[in-house]
């Protein structure tokens, strides 16, 4: 019995996230579904991430047993899957390997597009914001986040026993009237990602002041929107080896 490891990437935008739900499709209904049409067994599927609805991937993680040979897995699923997902890689891991266990940290990019018109290329990954930002201040902000926090005040509806984390990067960069804002941790919280995103923006707007009198709250409520989930993208997942 082998461990394969996938690497997908993936346009959130027609899918209910990664797992299967009965609300809508799923990135993960599908990716079954190719996996056991060609390997003619069943297939139980975990996965690094568990990206929301909307959200996008460009290095998720996912793993599966077989004992059928895997030399031409990638051709044969790339040609059974949607058009929105692609399997960009395809490993033999050891038996001990789990992608969300193992997992080391995540590196997400989350995209904002400013002016007064969001190009129609962009709206399915980029969040639309024609207001006028003060970018030095959420350049200030940025750096306040990074470093070990608790972060329920950035925790959408679940209580965590523990919620300390830490983000080793939070960084903001300009490109032609769009902003990229790289989110790199240990791991994160649910939909802490967006609502950091949210409370940077709220703060470039001039809508709230102290990152740490946030943080210090533990209560939703003082942080920014959850942005958008369509700017949002699962860059890179981390492993040892």
């Amino acid at each position: 019995m082998k461990n394969i490891a996938l690497t997908l990437s993936y346009d959130g935008t027609p899918f209910f996230g990664w797992q299967r739900t009965e609300s809508g499709p799923s990135v993960e209904e599908h990716l079954q579904s190719a996996l056991e049409t060609i390997l003619q067994h069943p297939v139980s599927l975990q996965a690094a991430s568990r990206t929301d609805r909307g959200v996008h991937a460009e290095g998720q993680v996912v793993n599966f047993f077989t004992e059928k040979k895997v030399d031409s897995l990638l051709m044969s699923l790339n040609g059974l899957l949607p058009k929105e997902i692609r399997v960009c890689r395809v490993e033999v891991k050891p038996d001990s390997f789990h992608p969300t266990l193992d997992a080391t940290g995540k590196e997400y990019h989350y995209k904002i597009c400013l002016g007064p018109v969001q190009q129609p290329s962009r709206r399915l990954f980029s969040w639309h914001v024609p207001q006028k930002l003060d970018l030095a201040k959420m350049h200030e902000a940025a750096t306040q986040i990074e470093g070990v926090h608790d972060f329920s005040a950035f925790c959408t509806k679940v209580s965590y026993a523990d919620a300390i984390r830490t983000l080793d990067k939070v960084r903001i960069f300009e490109e032609e009237e769009t902003l990229l804002v790289v989110l790199k941790g240990d791991s994160f919280l649910y939909k802490m990602a967006r609502t950091v995103v949210g409370t940077l923006v709220h703060v470039g707007r001039g809508k709230l002041d102290s990152i740490a009198e946030i943080i210090n709250s533990k209560e939703r409520v003082e942080a920014g929107v959850t942005a958008p989930p369509h700017g949002l993208s699962l860059k890179k997942v981390f492993y040892t080896s």
